[in-house]
């Protein structure tokens, strides 16, 4: 601002001295013009030259009679001024330090006015100086005044500033209101509401990584003991066996590795690529993946997904939720169960429902299967690692999707809703012609 201010004075200055060094010379060539004028006047009354009446003139001038032959008949400056007749009008006489001069011719003489250049520049710098000074007043002034007011005002900034560089790591309470200028409020709120959800990050962060060491600590616990037994056995019956669990650890282990990465990938407070997915093509492909252990497990797995539709969303994250959800119904419906996918639409939009005969869930427990590392007390037989539904929630929120769990829709086992309302994606269902 103070460059700005700086800048604008000296245009202004310059402008100033442009306007009066303009005015000067018009204010003089007028004068000049009139002066020529009435000289004129006055010998057209009086024919016969008389020096008295033609030397009063201003001094600053210089007036000059020439005859048509070109013969200097009279000048009040003997010896100043052009030395020879200019053309008619005003014309500029030797340059920057010559003479400004008016020109007019009638009857039997040539009458020529004529004024100093340097005396012109010296009067229009006086009066462009004049003017300017409260100009160049301004600048200091107003810089001064700039630097304070700008200072009162960016005070509450640096406050906020002081307040957050001060503030430990650890501590994310939201910054205090009182006294805030209404101007900066709007960061104010915007900053609280980053520290709020930092907060929660923070603290789904710490509960996350107490949980994982947890969970990781007993089977690691356990694949100790199992490799000192192993070290310890000669009968190559129970070593046999003991390499069956420690082969059963490991899997355990690493699939529990593998869901905990899946779900810290998940935070639905960062964005991920979208793109259109055909719903019904990216179900069959679930289904056919997971087929091969359904069967393994004898059970019987079907997919009704004969109606298109699209959704705009991140492809991983829809993986991510519906291979979870049939997942978990392969590993908890019992041997000879049922499970179908499929996929419906209306007009609110899209619906995906996963239905098993399994021993399902009480109302109390559906409450609670979306938290991380839950299992419910008819589950101990069921290999798992409590991650499955918890990651399928955190998928279906950054879908924007939402997940439901109810009762079997034949009666017994667990049926989970995944809906998907139109207006997040693009509805593709076909419509009577």
């Amino acid at each position: 601002m103070l460059s700005t201010l700086l800048v604008l004075a000296v245009g202004a200055s310059s402008v100033t001295y442009m306007r009066a060094r303009s005015d000067v010379n018009k204010l003089f060539d007028y004068e000049m013009e009139q002066m020529v004028y009435a000289l004129a006047m006055h010998i057209a009354s009086h024919p016969e030259l008389t020096e008295e009446p033609l030397l009063r003139i201003e001094h600053d001038f210089v007036t000059q009679v020439w005859n048509k032959s070109g013969k200097l008949l009279f000048s009040s400056k003997p010896g100043t001024g052009p030395v020879t007749i200019l053309e008619n009008g005003f014309s500029d006489f030797g340059g920057s330090t010559g003479w400004r001069t008016f020109t007019t011719g009638g009857g039997n003489y040539v009458l020529q006015a004529a004024h100093p250049q340097t005396l012109r520049r010296k009067l229009a710098t006086d009066i462009a100086l004049n003017a300017m000074l409260p100009i160049l007043a301004i600048v200091p002034i107003g810089g001064a005044l700039i630097w304070l007011l700008l200072g009162y005002g960016l005070a509450p900034l640096r406050s906020i500033a002081r307040e957050v560089e001060s503030r430990d790591p650890k501590v994310l309470l939201p910054l205090s209101l009182s006294g805030r200028p209404s101007e900066i409020m709007p960061l104010v709120y915007s900053l609280n509401d980053l520290l709020g959800r930092l907060d929660r990050a923070l603290k789904v962060e710490r509960e996350f990584i107490a949980d994982a060491s947890h969970e990781l600590r007993s089977p690691v616990t356990a694949l100790q003991l199992q490799l000192e037994l192993l070290e310890s056995t000669r009968e190559e019956s129970g070593r046999a066996e003991l390499i069956a669990d420690i082969r059963q650890g490991v899997s355990r282990i690493s699939r529990l590795i593998e869901q905990i990465l899946t779900l810290a990938r998940l935070d639905p407070d960062y964005g991920a690529p979208t793109e259109t997915i055909r719903l019904q093509e990216f179900i069959t492909g679930i289904y056919e993946e997971l087929q091969p252990h359904a069967t393994a497990k004898s059970l019987r797995l079907t997919l009704n997904a004969n109606t298109p539709a699209s959704i705009s969303g991140d492809a991983t994250s829809l993986r991510a939720l519906l291979r979870n959800l049939v997942d978990n119904a392969i590993r908890y419906t019992p041997v000879n169960g049922a499970i179908t996918i499929e996929l419906s639409t209306s007009d609110k939009g899209a619906e995906i429902t996963i239905s098993d005969t399994g021993p399902g869930m009480s109302e109390d427990v559906r409450h609670k299967a979306f938290a991380r590392f839950y299992r419910g007390d008819n589950v101990s037989e069921t290999s798992g690692t409590g991650l499955g539904l918890a990651i399928a929630h955190r998928a279906a929120e950054r879908l924007g999707a939402r997940l439901s769990l109810e009762d079997g829709r034949t009666g017994t086992g667990l049926t989970a809703v995944v809906s998907f309302p139109f207006e997040l994606g693009t509805d593709t269902r076909q419509k009577p012609a």
